[in-house]
């Protein structure tokens, strides 16, 4: 399994990943953070592959060692994270000797604005969408497994929000946490899954920083 939801506004997100990691169809872990806080407010998430998602890792480290410190712009983050997924991606193998399926994340503050941006190699080729809310609207977007139908996703999620009064972003959390344990349950593609844990990162206002939470069993 491997999934990402994501909840925008003008002045908040939240993204929601899962834990589990493979190497080719091996699992590798179950609890594997795919997210990783770029800057104290840019997030960068990826769907499952555990190679992919290290190289990415890695690669922010690197960043920060040149940098000498000094924080590191969106703009930036969006070419290195494009340019990797785009090119180096699009002749990737996994350790089975497939194409790798990944889609990466990038979600936080670019200038006065919040905003997300995918970039994915799929079986369908390159994609590259933007989320970004006007004032007074709300984006909500997912990274689904395949075999998981996107539609049947959203309508539940639209199910969970008619049954949870939304008072306070840690709603929109508490919606996001119960949608990946939907997930984890409708996932076709493994004969078990276990696991039900939320792990994220969410940031309040164009000055707050990302705060990561997780949510047990």
């Amino acid at each position: 399994m491997s999934f990402i939801s994501g909840f925008l506004t003008k002045d908040f997100c939240s993204i929601v990943a899962d834990g589990r990691m493979s190497q080719g169809a091996k699992m590798v872990g179950e609890n594997y953070k795919k997210f990783m806080l770029a800057e104290s407010n840019i997030l960068i998430a990826t769907t499952g592959n555990a190679q992919v998602a290290d190289i990415i890792k890695d690669f922010i480290k690197r960043l920060h060692v040149q940098s000498n410190g000094a924080q590191l712009n969106w703009q930036l983050y969006v070419n290195v994270i494009q340019q990797f997924v785009k090119e180096t991606l699009k002749e990737a193998k996994d350790i089975d000797g497939n194409c790798v399926n990944q889609i990466v994340v990038i979600c936080g503050v670019n200038g006065n604005k919040i905003m997300a941006l995918a970039f994915g190699q799929t079986d369908a080729g390159y994609i590259q969408r933007e989320y970004l809310p006007e004032e007074n609207e709300q984006k909500f977007f997912t990274m689904t497994p395949p075999g998981v139908n996107p539609d049947a996703v959203t309508k539940e999620f639209i199910s969970i929000t008619n049954k949870i009064e939304i008072r306070t972003y840690s709603d929109i959390v508490i919606v996001q946490s119960k949608l990946q344990d939907y997930v984890a349950e409708i996932d076709s593609g493994k004969s078990v899954n276990t696991h039900k844990m939320g792990m994220g990162a969410r940031i309040d206002g164009i000055n707050g920083r990302f705060k990561e939470w997780s949510s047990g069993n």
